[in-house]
C-alpha cells in the first residue's frame, strides 16, 4: 500500500479535522476566494455526454 493510499484511508474515515487559528483563518480566506474562469472545463462541460447518446430521459 502506498502511502498516499493509506492517507486517502485514514483521511475518508474523519469526520471532523482540527485547524490551529492560523490555518483556519487561510482556510477561510480559500473558501471566500471567488472562483476562477476555466473556459476549457466549460466547453467540455457543455460538450454532450457519451452517456447521454439517443434520447434524453
Amino acid at each position: 500500500m502506498t502511502a498516499r493510499t493509506a492517507l486517502s484511508k485514514e483521511l475518508a474515515d474523519r469526520q471532523s479535522f482540527r485547524l490551529d487559528v492560523e490555518k483556519w483563518a487561510a482556510f477561510k480566506a480559500a473558501l471566500e476566494t471567488p472562483a476562477r474562469d476555466l473556459p476549457r472545463l466549460k466547453r467540455l462541460l457543455s460538450e454532450p455526454s457519451i452517456f447521454s447518446v439517443g434520447d434524453p430521459a
